[in-house]
């Protein structure tokens, strides 16, 4: 027997990897082996008594917590974007809908502006044919008849006293009819 197997024998100092040879030779001989180590990939061997650990190491297990924080953080920022990515479209959205109002409303009161414009020519128009037909009409008019009825509204959709200078300007002379109702 030489040196070498005597220390092995009698226990005394062997090299690491020696030592390690034999481990896996005896943990494989009689099914030691517990599993495998997901970061490194090395053997784990399972204690007589307990359950096997996870990591071969402990540089293992904080580099798996420290992988699984950086998961947990990516993922935090990817919902943290989505969520911002989906805010900033509905704001585009609310936007794009409240220029469509406006746009709508916009056009709506030109429409109404071109509306009582055509009104009160149309209104202008039948006090001048009036004018030029039977001018004892306006003379005689009513507080609450049609020719007052026509100047108010002449008069509401443009300026006050626009029938009274529009007749002054076709050549009346007689008196202005009363107020109407609505005047």
């Amino acid at each position: 027997m030489g040196k070498k197997e005597n220390r092995q024998l009698i226990g005394l100092r062997m090299r690491s990897s020696e030592i390690k040879r034999r481990r896996y030779e005896l943990d494989k001989k009689y099914g030691r082996i517990g599993g495998v180590c997901p970061i490194c990939g090395k053997l784990i061997r399972k204690p007589k008594r307990g359950p096997t650990a996870r990591f071969c190491s402990s540089s293992c297990r904080q580099a798996y917590a420290r992988r699984k924080q950086a998961a947990i953080e990516f993922r935090k920022d990817k919902s943290v974007d989505l969520a911002v990515g989906q805010l900033a479209e509905q704001a585009n959205d609310y936007r794009e809908k409240a220029d469509r109002i406006r746009n709508r409303t916009l056009n709506a009161q030109r429409e109404i502006k071109q509306v009582r414009k055509t009104s009160r020519l149309a209104c202008m128009f039948q006090l001048k044919t009036i004018l030029e037909r039977d001018p004892e009409l306006i003379e005689n008019a009513p507080s609450n008849g049609y020719v007052a009825g026509l100047m108010d509204d002449i008069d509401r959709q443009g300026r006050s006293g626009d029938a009274e200078r529009l007749l002054r300007h076709n050549g009346y002379t007689g008196p202005m009819p009363p107020a109407g109702t609505n005047r």
